[in-house]
């Protein structure tokens, strides 16, 4: 994994940054509704919450105080008893308005916050699918994933359980200390002093927290690094027999995690007890000046009572601010890393004004001059000045030693990435003026490392596209000799395939690959050492069909082999980036050049593996 992967997920950054909350605001505007709803509910919550100490206040000090005098009427009592009744029920109200208010606030602020999610991820995901390749060289997969799921949720906070709740806290905050000052303002100010030593405790913990939680990201990101990675290689652990050391280091790797976690325990564990020390330290002190007071004449006891139901209130919002500093600054760390995604520049976009050429099939590259890393003065170029041109419905082919460029061209003409100099064109039309939709679509790709999704192999062939039929799968199959074993497969065509295509043979993948290719029905077809994979007796079987899918059809064909392209109509060969040759097989063979020492050598070979064999 690279250090800048570490880097990024050990930034926390600020909890609060206007440029980020400017820019999460529209993932909001089109929930208004929820937005305001939740809002009203939170703020009659805090109504009510901060309404009944008075209505207890007021029922110490005028019914029960009638009831506990011994020299009140009978009617005195009946009318004590009557408005005890109405603050009893007033007193049942509120709290039941106050918890549904909190049950609507947290329910229409999660679904913001849900919805917001959704659209915020579905908008990432399709930013990241519109990318070119080079996108996808400087970014690993992890971090992709980890950006679409675990930051989306991260931010989802804010929506949730963020700044609207923290604004909530803040009206408890001040409508409390506003109410003690009214009723005692000497209590009240005992009160006001405790506050700077719970702001300094809180404080004190944001940084210890802080820490701890950036250490354990860390140390998570470690062990899904190390397990992504040793699950996808586990042919080589098993090969080499290194299953105990990487054992030894999943544990080493758990293990700091474990400690990591431990920290962060540790610090909620002192922390919560500690602040719970200084709020009860505050209201024993309050306890005594109100007691003092009371016995003093100076002070009633509904309103001393009152002040003391005030205080946990006002103290709660306080001890929460710390763990919610924490959601909010890991929340504008994860849109601070998922905005930088959202910038990343599409250098392969599309045309304002794009055109649509009915695609025939004929290709050109006129003086094509690429490298992968254009930033550098003297630029490494992968081709040079590279020019040929295919007739529609004619085949090419591309030879040459490994890094030679072959590769390259497949990439530039599918338009995964665009030329530095020079042009590339389909039908006369250069592809930079099309859309890549429109490109793509007369194209179909065959790899030498044949991709498969978890599916059907019915949807491996035909990718979701409905608009290719059942009937038109299966044709596709029978032509490149896949329908055999097909139906050899428990389910068929609906039978399932494993990640990968791993149940499968390298050839059997190679050959749904050419029936996906086939059932596109692609004006041009490319081969991208497509046949590397395949054993002798299944490449026997598909060259027929090879030829037939080429019918009619513009061929590219990377191939190693050369015994596989002895028919194309032109064969290139390239040697650093530059085309040295081109021609029919006979004619290269008749120059004696570069081609033939390509192909005597993989002659030789040939007959060398041949007789060990035998």
């Amino acid at each position: 994994m690279s250090d800048s992967y570490h880097d990024d997920d050990q930034v926390l950054g600020k909890a609060y940054d206007a440029r980020l909350i400017k820019r999460l605001v529209p993932y909001a505007r089109p929930y208004l509704g929820l937005v305001f709803g939740g809002a009203f509910f939170m703020l009659l919550a805090a109504a009510c919450e901060l309404v009944t100490p008075l209505i207890v206040r007021d029922s110490i000090n005028g019914p029960f105080t009638v009831l506990g005098d011994s020299g009140a009427t009978t009617a005195q009592r009946e009318a004590a008893w009557g408005q005890l009744g109405w603050y009893a029920f007033a007193f049942l109200a509120l709290v039941a308005v106050q918890v549904a208010a909190r049950f609507g606030d947290g329910y229409l602020f999660q679904i913001l916050g849900n919805k917001a999610v959704l659209d915020l991820r579905q908008k990432t995901y399709a930013h990241i699918q519109q990318q070119p390749l080079r996108f996808f060289d400087r970014n690993p997969v992890g971090r992709l994933v980890t950006r679409v799921t675990s930051d989306v949720e991260a931010i989802g906070e804010v929506f949730a359980s963020g700044f609207v709740q923290l604004a909530g806290d803040a009206i408890i905050i001040v409508g409390a200390l506003t109410l003690m000052f009214l009723l005692s303002w000497q209590l009240a100010l005992i009160v006001v002093l405790a506050i700077p030593v719970m702001g300094f405790l809180t404080w004190l913990f944001r940084g210890r927290a802080r820490s701890a939680f950036r250490d354990m990201r860390v140390k998570l990101a470690g062990v899904n690094s190390f397990l992504n990675e040793t699950i996808q290689g586990w042919r080589v652990t098993r090969i080499f027999g290194t299953e105990k050391r990487m054992e030894k280091r999943f544990d080493d790797l758990s293990s700091d995690y474990r400690e990591a976690t431990y920290r962060t325990v540790f610090n909620f564990s002192i922390f919560f007890p500690v602040v719970e020390l200084a709020g009860t330290a505050t209201v024993a002190v309050v306890v005594w000046w109100g007691t003092s007071s009371i016995f003093a004449g100076t002070l009633d006891f509904g309103t001393f009572f009152a002040f003391f139901l005030y205080t946990p209130m006002l103290f709660r919002p306080i001890r929460e601010m710390s763990e919610k500093y924490n959601v909010l600054q890991s929340a504008m760390a994860a849109a601070e890393r998922i905005f930088k995604v959202m910038d990343t520049r599409n250098d392969v976009a599309d045309p304002a004004s794009p055109r649509s050429p009915v695609i025939t099939g004929e290709i050109e590259f006129r003086d094509v001059w690429f490298t992968y890393d254009a930033s550098k003065p003297e630029p490494d170029w992968v081709l040079k000045g590279v020019s040929f041109r295919v007739p529609a419905g004619s085949s090419l082919a591309l030879v040459g030693a490994t890094g030679s460029g072959k590769t390259t061209i497949i990439s530039l003409l599918m338009r995964f990435y665009d030329v530095q100099k020079g042009s590339i064109l389909v039908d006369g039309v250069d592809i930079r003026e099309m859309t890549r939709a429109h490109l793509r679509r007369a194209f179909s790709l065959v790899l030498q490392d044949v991709f498969l999704f978890a599916g059907s192999v019915l949807d491996n062939v035909r990718l979701g596209d409905q608009s290719i039929s059942r009937e038109q799968v299966e044709q596709a199959c029978r032509v490149v000799h896949a329908d055999t074993f097909i139906r050899g497969l428990a389910g068929g065509y609906d039978g399932m395939v494993a990640e990968r295509g791993a149940t499968f043979s390298a050839g059997q993948r190679q050959l749904i690959a050419f029936a996906r290719a086939l059932a596109f029905d692609p004006r041009v077809l490319v081969l991208d050492e497509a046949t590397s994979n395949i054993d002798s007796e299944t490449e026997r079987l598909i060259q027929d069909a090879l030829h037939r899918l080429m019918q009619g059809r513009t061929a590219v064909v990377v191939a190693h082999r050369l015994s596989t392209i002895t028919d194309s109509d032109n064969i290139l060969v390239l040697h650093k980036g530059e085309v040295v040759e081109q021609g029919s097989h006979a004619q290269l063979l008749a120059r004696n050049g570069r081609y033939t020492k390509l192909y005597q050598l993989q002659f030789a070979n040939g007959r060398a593996a041949q007789a060990g064999v035998g």
